[in-house]
């Protein structure tokens, strides 16, 4: 859309300088005239005529070059404006993958607290089987790996949400439309 709107004022731009170039205007006209009904289709009566009207800008008290400036200003500002989107682009595409990448570290530390957590469980397990410790251990080794279960699903989740972040901020999107255009223009 800003790539739109800066080439939009570009096309400004040069409809604004046109107006500094002379207008050609050429006219014709054709048909029958005559003073009586009955004479008006002889070969007499034919009128026919052709005009040309030429007009050059001399002096406007600077409006030409006001609306020439104008353009221009819009122009620098879809400019501006295509460059902060091009900016904000790189940006949101670089936090996405520094997200994921930070989150990649998470997801394995937590993967090793779930393992961990799981193995204190299967131990306690055996423990409470023996007579060695009371069910209360039990179920704090079972309440602590659902938790570490719980943070790794959430890191998960955030992961996922990065990826789409990833995807919408590179520009992608769900369809098969860029598979059909690829098709089209094959």
């Amino acid at each position: 859309a800003a790539q739109a709107a800066v080439l939009a004022a570009q096309a400004r731009v040069g409809v604004a300088q046109k107006a500094w170039f002379p207008a050609v205007t050429l006219t014709g006209s054709a048909g029958h005239a005559s003073p009586e009904l009955g004479d008006l289709f002889k070969w007499s009566a034919r009128a026919w005529g052709v005009g040309a009207l030429l007009s050059l800008p001399l002096f406007d008290g600077g409006q030409r070059n006001a609306q020439i400036e104008g353009a221009k200003a819009r122009l620098e500002a879809a400019m501006a404006d295509h460059r902060g989107q091009v900016l904000n682009a790189f940006r949101d595409v670089e936090d996405q993958l520094t997200s994921l990448r930070l989150l990649s570290g998470q997801a394995q530390a937590q993967a090793r607290a779930v393992t961990a957590a799981h193995r204190a469980t299967q131990l306690s397990d055996a423990r409470y089987r023996n007579g060695l410790v009371s069910q209360l251990e039990l179920l704090d080794a079972r309440r602590s790996e659902l938790r570490n279960r719980r943070q790794e699903l959430q890191v998960r989740t955030a992961q996922y949400m990065a990826t789409v972040g990833l995807i919408r901020a590179l520009g992608g999107g769900w369809g098969d439309a860029p598979a059909q255009v690829a098709a089209a223009a094959q």
